[in-house]
Parts: C-alpha cells; sequence; structure tokens
C-alpha cells in the first residue's frame, strides 16, 4: 500500500462521526511536519480540532482548500459488505465510512500541499489548508475558521467535497435532471468518458434557512376550551400566511439552482386528545438563491409572527441554521483552471452544474462573500450510504489535479 493509500486508511479507520476530529488533525498535523509544514491546530472543543496550514511565499493571492474530517453515522451495520470503519480494499475501491465524503477529498489536499512542498514548487501567493469539525451538523470548524479571520483574505476556494458518480448511473433520470440533459446527452458524455467514474465541477449550492416557530398556548380541558387558549390555531394561519408568502416567491430563480424550494418539514403539537393545547411548533427547511437572500426572508417570517402577534398569537421565532448560497461565474479564473486541469488528469468532460446539498464555503463566504468558489473533489454519491467507497484511481488523479491547479491559480 502506498503511503498515500495508507494515510487514507489511517483516517477512515478513526471514528469521527460528529465529534472526535481531533485526532485527525493531530493525524495531519504530525504529517505535515514531517515535509517541514508548519500547522495550526484551532480547538472547537475538547477532542475536536480544525487545523490550519500554509505554504507559499506570500506574495500573491491566497488560494484556500477546504476538507472535513467529520462523517455522518455508521448506519446499519447489517447491511455493510465490510466494517463500516475498517477502510477495507477491494478491486481497487476502498470501502468504509467517510471515504467518499469527504476523507479522500481531505487527504488528497494535504497530499497536494506536501507534494508541492516537497518538490520546491514556487507559489507566488499563499496555499491555506483548512481542515474542519461539524461540517455535517452546522459547519462548526468552517464558521469558527471564518470568525478567527481565516476567510477574509481568500481569493479563492477549493472545496474537497465529493464531485462523481459511477458512469453507468450517467443513465438514470435523476442524474440527467442534475445535469439538466437528456439521455442523448448523458449518452455522449458517457461514451466520452475513458474512465469508470464520471465528474462534474460544482460551481454553485443552494443555502439553506432552517426555522421552528413557536406557539404558546393555555392548557385546558376539551370540555371547557374557553378558559385554555389553543397554540394550534394561530400555528395554522402562521402556516396560510407562509404559504402565501412561499407562493409569491415562486418565480425567483438562478440559471443554475433554479428555483428557492421551501418545505415545511415538521409540526408537532399538545399532549393528549382530551386537552387544549399549550404549545404547538412548526419547523422549516428552505434552500436558498443567491436571487433571494437570507435575510430578506428572514425580514418577512418576522413580519408574519408580527402581525399574527399583534392579532391576539404568542409566536416566537427560532433560527436553527442560516447558510448562504454559492454561485461562481463560468468565466471566472478558478473554473477555467479547474475544468482544464480536471479533464486533462480525469480523461473526460466536465460538466459545470449545481447542486442543492451544501458545504462549508457557505461558511466562509459569509466572511468574504468575495471569495470564487468551486467544489471539487474524490468520491461519489455514495457518501451518507451504506458502502461508501471511494475509488482509489480516482484519488490518486485528484491530488494531481489539487497541485496543478494551485501552481496554475499561484504562478
Amino acid at each position: 500500500m502506498d503511503e498515500v493509500v495508507q494515510a487514507l486508511s489511517d483516517i477512515v479507520k478513526m471514528n469521527t462521526v460528529n465529534g472526535a476530529e481531533g485526532q485527525v488533525a493531530d493525524y495531519i498535523a504530525a504529517l505535515l511536519a514531517k515535509h517541514n509544514i508548519e500547522s495550526k491546530l484551532v480547538e472547537y472543543a475538547p477532542g475536536r480540532a480544525s487545523l490550519v496550514a500554509e505554504i507559499g511565499d506570500g506574495n500573491g493571492p491566497v488560494v484556500g482548500f477546504d476538507g472535513h474530517a467529520d462523517v455522518v453515522a455508521l448506519g446499519d451495520a447489517d447491511k455493510w459488505k465490510v466494517d463500516a470503519l475498517s477502510a477495507t480494499i477491494k478491486d481497487n475501491l476502498m470501502i468504509g465510512r467517510g471515504t467518499s465524503d469527504m476523507k479522500s477529498g481531505l487527504m488528497a489536499g494535504v497530499w497536494a500541499m506536501i507534494h508541492l512542498q516537497d518538490n520546491h514548487i514556487p507559489l507566488h501567493g499563499t496555499l491555506r489548508l483548512m481542515t474542519t469539525v461539524g461540517e455535517e451538523y452546522g459547519q462548526y470548524g468552517a464558521k469558527q475558521l471564518a470568525e478567527s479571520g481565516y476567510a477574509k483574505d481568500l481569493d479563492t476556494l477549493i472545496v474537497g467535497e465529493p464531485s462523481g458518480v459511477a458512469k453507468q448511473l450517467l443513465m438514470q433520470k435523476q442524474i440527467q435532471y442534475m445535469l439538466q440533459a437528456d439521455q442523448a446527452a448523458a449518452q455522449k458524455l458517457s461514451d466520452a468518458n475513458q474512465t469508470g467514474e464520471q465528474h462534474f465541477i460544482e460551481l454553485a449550492h443552494k443555502g439553506s434557512l432552517t426555522y421552528t416557530v413557536h406557539s404558546n398556548g393555555v392548557a385546558a380541558h376539551s370540555s371547557m376550551p374557553e378558559i385554555g387558549k389553543n397554540a394550534i390555531t394561530p400555528l395554522m394561519a402562521f402556516y396560510q400566511k407562509e404559504e402565501e408568502y412561499f407562493a409569491s416567491i415562486k418565480n425567483y430563480r438562478n440559471p443554475v439552482l433554479g428555483a428557492v424550494t421551501p418545505v415545511v418539514t415538521m409540526i408537532r403539537g399538545g399532549e393528549q386528545i382530551n386537552t387544549v393545547p399549550a404549545s404547538a411548533d412548526l419547523s422549516v427547511k428552505i434552500r436558498t438563491i443567491p436571487e433571494l437572500p437570507n435575510a430578506d426572508m428572514t425580514v418577512a417570517i418576522k413580519e408574519i409572527i408580527a402581525d399574527l402577534n399583534a392579532a391576539g398569537a404568542d409566536l416566537t421565532l427560532d433560527i436553527l441554521s442560516d447558510l448562504r448560497p454559492m454561485h461562481t461565474m463560468e468565466d471566472a479564473q478558478l473554473v477555467t483552471v479547474a475544468r482544464e486541469v480536471g479533464e486533462s488528469n480525469l480523461d473526460q468532460k466536465l460538466p459545470l452544474i449545481g447542486v442543492p446539498g451544501g458545504t462549508d464555503a457557505s461558511s466562509f463566504l459569509a466572511a468574504n462573500p468575495d471569495i470564487d468558489v468551486v467544489i471539487f473533489g474524490p468520491g461519489n454519491i455514495t457518501a451518507h450510504q451504506v458502502n461508501e467507497y471511494v475509488d482509489l484511481d480516482m484519488y490518486h488523479r485528484f491530488i494531481t489535479i489539487y497541485e496543478q491547479m494551485v501552481t496554475k491559480l499561484l504562478k
């Protein structure tokens, strides 16, 4: 096993399900130190630390590379072909939780930095490696690093999240929908691909606004509702007003991401069937686009609540997450370089796409909205699934891609 695969195997075997990312940060810090690269650990909580490392002469642009060390839950052990933390290699695929999302992308960025350093490649500017905690559950590490100033001077950001699918999946309707391509176009893309995996350059992704509206009432026996205050009633009034607002924004569209996507995801109220409910909650997740800022929607929701409260309701708003969308223009240097280098090394055409899910980029953009971003990395749509895997050939190729991208951006 070569050293880059061994390092990936080592960190996949570390259980970093929503925590304990410090062990990955320590491992990377020690690895970088062996190659004369200094790094800094930024503690988020005990056992949880992000890492920042830099190389270059500092006389030019700042290129950021972002990867997170946390992973989602392991899932049903009975449905895995192997132990989820075993990093088993079979047919040149490494299987295990986090192989695609996104320890392979993270380590590809680390090895690219090491190779640039070891080979004394001149970099006129700065390459800043940032490994983060808690991306899957709120982008805790990215927010902390951004608030600490690590985003303020970034010109570009490469996010090494998985950007591929097994090539045969191009024939599936849902993949074609994502590509905004018909079957003939998907077949043409597949025919031009000399590998087993099709990748994309993600230059846009939706943001999100997640909130819960709480309604407070007064409990009473259902036989005497007049002495209570039903918490569900004003919440239903809020729901109707909110639906009217959602209908009013349906024509906002982004050319890559499409429309705003609001979904009422949970509603709860009452304690038992013969009692007037004293409380009720309604939760919403909105996938957002640049054309309608999260802040504007928040103002609109607050106005609905204020109007209903003025009429006698007792509603409060709890914003659970507020992550901005991302859209980098096609003609940006970062996108041009990613496409040129990527197509050369991956032996395939790379469509430019937008995706509904978010990344750490949202938190860095909140601190510096002028950063150009691409999401481009080894891994595929087995992320978050049982039997998650990464193609090790693609892992090696992306190390080279990142080396060449950084060299071109900092030439």
